[in-house]
């Protein structure tokens, strides 16, 4: 596991507002090539109280123009974004859809542009990394891609925590992972694939999954990025606490 990675994860378990949170994941960001970062969400519960969040580092007049022009209801890729749990680059097909849209958004500096939404227990959230300069090339994409889904991740669940802290409605959480899970998820935190982890403990991969996909339940997450996330940001992973395998 990286550095930043780490020292964002810390970060985030300290933040006490959004704004000094989104602060430290832009130096990230600009790390990885990009000069913008934006975050939505809307909760999911309850049904009449939905709510959306927005914070970015987009310009004023920008901000100012896509709410004036209502681009949220038009906007091709928070559409397609929020149909699929794949990355979406802002490819040349996207650009397609609402050229418009996607004129305005180059003059104000927005060119090109990656993201990534997610699902938590109670909220659907779309990352996204945004640019003026080049496209996002394939070689690129290879490199990078992994990175910039833990940033994701670190993002969206960060972001919900603060969010919860800030409406005063956090509900303690009584988690438990076994000491065996713990071990699994850190080297899955150090890029360990499950047949890799099965070697370094002697065990199947088999049970590798069947540990991870209990992991899942309990914290409630989609994949184990997330899961890894979420148990770092709980402070689970180096608690001393004992528990049985």
């Amino acid at each position: 596991m990286t550095d930043w990675r780490t020292e964002l994860l810390d970060t985030a378990m300290q933040a006490k507002d959004v704004d000094s949170l989104l602060n430290e994941i832009l130096v990230v960001t600009r790390w990885l090539g990009f000069e913008y970062v934006a975050y939505g969400s809307q909760r999911r519960f309850p049904v009449s109280r939905q709510r959306l969040f927005v914070i970015n580092n987009y310009s004023d007049n920008w901000k100012a123009t896509y709410a004036s022009n209502q681009y949220l209801n038009i906007d091709p890729y928070v559409a397609k974004c929020l149909k699929s749990s794949q990355p979406l680059v802002w490819d040349s097909h996207l650009k397609t859809c609402n050229p418009g849209f996607w004129e305005d958004a180059s003059a104000h500096g927005l060119n090109e542009g990656w993201g990534l939404s997610l699902l938590s227990c109670d909220a659907q959230g779309l990352v996204t990394f945004a640019r003026s300069g080049e496209p996002v090339s394939v070689t690129e994409l290879k490199a990078k891609q992994a990175e910039l889904c833990w940033l994701s991740h670190i993002t969206h669940l960060s972001m919900c925590r603060l969010q919860q802290l800030e409406d005063e409605r956090a509900v303690p959480v009584n988690i438990e992972l076994s000491l065996r899970e713990k071990e699994i998820l850190r080297w899955t935190a150090d890029g360990k694939s499950s047949a890799e982890i099965s070697m370094i403990l002697g065990i199947s991969t088999r049970t590798v999954n069947f540990h991870i996909d209990h992991c899942l339940v309990k914290l409630n997450c989609q994949n184990k990025i997330a899961a890894v996330v979420k148990a770092m940001l709980l402070g689970l992973l180096w608690s001393k606490q004992l528990s049985n395998c």
